[in-house]
């Protein structure tokens, strides 16, 4: 086969490999290179966000696969590929449910966990920041609890801005 040797694009060379010896020979290296350019994997950019998974189920081959980036497709191509690739088939809307039935499922178990923990992370927040008084064990008498900005009550000296983080 004609300059299927030379070539690095492996797109190019599995599309090459199918074509009939006969046909293969035919082309002239101008027309391997349009076809080339035009089929070629060099020819496509990568995606920004490009995911590529085989999932490991039983007696079953599946994979699946995420695409996303800037749309680059013309309108007519857009048109053209709603008819080839429609959104609302069987298999997307039973994928689509299962995935949101996963997803709602664990937002409703995770929520209490999230949702009490952050509530004891802001409990402990405010009681930290917020002043919690406290009796001065070894300022036992008014004159000297006064004395330091504190205040004496039922034979106590008591300090109204103690913060338990200092």
């Amino acid at each position: 086969m004609k300059l299927l040797h030379n070539n690095h694009d492996p797109v190019f060379a599995e599309l090459f490999v199918r074509l009939s010896p006969e046909i293969a020979d035919s082309f002239n290296e101008e027309q391997l290179e349009a076809i080339k350019k035009a089929f070629g994997s060099q020819s496509f950019s990568r995606h920004p966000l490009d995911v590529r998974v085989s999932v490991p189920i039983p007696g079953i081959k599946f994979y699946l696969v995420l695409l996303a980036g800037l749309e680059r497709r013309s309108k007519q191509r857009l048109r053209s590929e709603k008819g080839i690739y429609p959104f609302w088939r069987l298999s997307n809307i039973i994928f689509l449910i299962g995935f949101f039935s996963v997803l709602l499922t664990s937002i409703l178990i995770l929520f209490p966990f999230v949702s009490s923990s952050l509530a004891s992370s802001l409990a402990f927040i405010s009681n930290t920041s917020s002043p919690n008084p406290t009796s001065i064990p070894w300022l036992e008498h008014q004159f000297d609890c006064e004395h330091t900005g504190r205040t004496w009550k039922d034979g106590k000296c008591w300090d109204y801005e103690h913060n338990p983080m200092f």
